[in-house]
């Protein structure tokens, strides 16, 4: 992860609440990363969001 990008990732990381949740907060974040065209940063979101485990 690239320094201008850890602290988003550090906040995500402690995100409280079910997976469910987590799984929300970091779409919003891709939104946003989206409304500011920061590609790089979706695909990170993105990745991380493929990590989470499906039901």
């Amino acid at each position: 992860i690239s320094s201008e990008y850890e602290r988003i990732f550090k906040l995500l990381d402690q995100v409280q609440g079910s997976l469910e949740v987590k799984k929300q907060f970091v779409e919003f974040a891709i939104k946003e990363a989206a409304r500011f065209k920061r590609r790089d940063l979706i695909k990170k979101l993105e990745k991380m969001l493929e990590k989470f485990p499906t039901e």
